[in-house]
């Protein structure tokens, strides 16, 4: 709405995804494979934060947009679900070969499984997200933003 009418929740969803995208990204960036037994930790809060990410989007964003567009979940949502399996499957692998002292194979585990992150990421936030942000109304938005803001971290 070039009219100045634009709401101020208008675009937050996609920052708020986008902040978390980037503090995962950040995390993954901290794992030193090198030493098997410091990366697992590391990995481990990266799973942690990430299942968080996964389920904010799965239990409370898609939802609510199946809710106001119900023929939306069909098509690019079963995507990103699909996706998020592929990535969690990827992820899981590599906590296991780091908790078998594999540090080289988790990494290799890990590259795969960002590739398929960063193709997914891009399409949350050049697509999904700020058709998100256009498609609930501001209280929608505003209650989902309050309930992933007072998730525990």
């Amino acid at each position: 709405m070039p009219n100045g009418t634009e709401n101020k929740t208008e675009s937050a969803l996609s920052e708020f995804f986008a902040r978390d995208h980037g503090a995962l990204d950040g995390l993954l960036e901290c794992v030193d494979f090198a030493d098997a037994e410091r990366a697992l930790p590391a990995l481990g809060e990266f799973h942690r934060r990430l299942e968080r990410h996964i389920v904010w989007e799965e239990d409370v964003l898609f939802p609510a947009v199946r809710r106001a567009a119900p023929g939306f979940i069909d098509g690019p949502i079963e995507v990103m679900r699909r996706e998020h399996r592929e990535i969690r499957a990827r992820k899981a692998e590599a906590l296991e070969l780091l908790r078998g002292g594999d540090g080289a194979g988790a990494r290799e585990r890990i590259g795969v499984m960002r590739s398929i992150m960063n193709e997914h990421t891009v399409k949350e936030e050049r697509v999904l997200y700020p058709f998100c942000d256009r498609l609930l109304a501001d209280a929608e938005a505003e209650r989902i933003l309050r309930l992933l803001e007072s998730s525990p971290a």
